[in-house]
């Protein structure tokens, strides 16, 4: 929009989530939302962590500093997903009012080469918008993509956890903690108003997660008891990797999670799809500002970011690696841990693997 172009979104929901869900925003997407001018009321409602640290059940095995990265954004910002839609809904309703509708429902679509024309749903009426192109947004089971008939690849991880928001009765403050034992891996994060995310890795899909079980684990592993505290969210959750065959089909874009999909753990995806959606926008300008074949600039897109997207979800599957129970000796995973992040060879290449910097250029120097 703040290039000039039209844009209308089509949201199915009929109101905003209301979970924390995704809560990391990492520094290159500080980078992107200080060239949008939009960084200040993430600013204000975040928390900043500035440092990570990795443990067993009783000992500290080594520390890792993101303060130690390129200022201003040397923090990850961790905020519940519920504040950054609100925030970059509210940012969005500013430049283009009537450019959001709710409960609107897309049935179909027709791609004839020069222009799309969807039909969506919206209260009980048909409708039809023209446009330049259609970009599906639509999430890991995207309707834009199956219609298109984009082939979707990739395998599922045997890996699955359960997670919970429960108020901070620890003492880590403003830290992220990986627990790595031998009865399992549990991390925790701080949230704002003195709240702290808790994940912990299970033998089998927990659909419906107690706030009891969770508890019991965390005591069980790291003897931290979370009785005292108030769970707000509770969740279950498998891990997978799949990439769309293709982001780009003639008019048809796919972004974010609807074209491709990686391991939550390390908190990538969200950012991911901010970076697809930025260079993206970046390719639009120049069609519309240079005489070069669309087709040519779209194709030199969808390359680029197929290689950024293959970078994140090999990062992403070493993190979770890294909280399985292996067979070799713990001994040696946790002399890995501490190469990792005590080494002065290894220590700057730890922190830009968990912050997603070197996925692509320096994004504060890039237009």
């Amino acid at each position: 929009t703040k290039e000039g172009f039209k844009c209308i979104i089509l949201e199915r929901r009929e109101t905003p989530i209301k979970d924390s869900r995704s809560l990391g925003i990492h520094p290159i997407s500080l980078h992107l939302f200080e060239k949008l001018s939009i960084i200040s009321p993430f600013l204000e409602q975040g928390l900043k962590i500035y440092s990570g640290l990795a443990r067993n059940e009783s000992q500290e095995w080594g520390s890792i500093n993101f303060a130690e990265l390129k200022p201003p954004y040397n923090y990850i910002l961790s905020i519940p997903q519920f504040q950054t839609e609100r925030i970059l809904e509210h940012e969005f309703l500013k430049l283009n009012p009537d450019g959001l509708i709710r409960g609107a429902e897309v049935s179909h679509f027709l791609d004839n080469r020069n222009q799309v024309n969807v039909i969506y749903n919206h209260k009980n009426t048909s409708r039809k918008i023209t446009s330049s192109y259609i970009i599906g947004c639509d999430g890991k089971n995207s309707f834009v993509r199956k219609h298109s008939s984009i082939f979707f690849g990739g395998k599922r991880y045997p890996d699955t956890y359960i997670m919970g928001d429960f108020s901070d009765n620890t003492s880590f403050e403003n830290k992220a903690v990986v627990f790595l034992t031998r009865k399992g891996m549990v991390e925790c994060f701080p949230l704002p108003n003195k709240m702290r995310r808790w994940v912990v890795k299970t033998d089998h899909y927990i659909e419906n997660p107690t706030a009891e079980l969770l508890s019991r684990l965390v005591k069980e592993r790291v003897d931290l008891s979370l009785k005292s505290t108030n769970c707000s969210m509770l969740s279950g959750f498998g891990v997978q990797h799949f990439i769309a065959e293709s982001f780009i089909k003639n008019r048809i874009i796919l972004l974010g999670d609807a074209a491709h999909v990686v391991s939550p753990i390390g908190g990538q995806g969200m950012n991911l799809g901010w970076i697809g959606a930025h260079n993206f926008t970046k390719t639009m300008v120049k069609i519309k500002n240079s005489s070069t074949n669309a087709e040519i600039l779209l194709t030199e897109f969808e390359e680029n970011h197929k290689k950024t997207v293959r970078k994140a979800a090999l990062r992403a599957e070493i993190n979770m690696k890294l909280g399985r129970k292996n067979r070799f000796p713990f001994f040696l995973k946790k002399l890995s841990i501490k190469l990792m992040m005590l080494s002065p060879l290894f220590k700057k290449t730890t922190v830009h693997l968990f912050t997603m910097h070197g996925l692509e250029k320096d994004p504060s120097k890039n237009s």
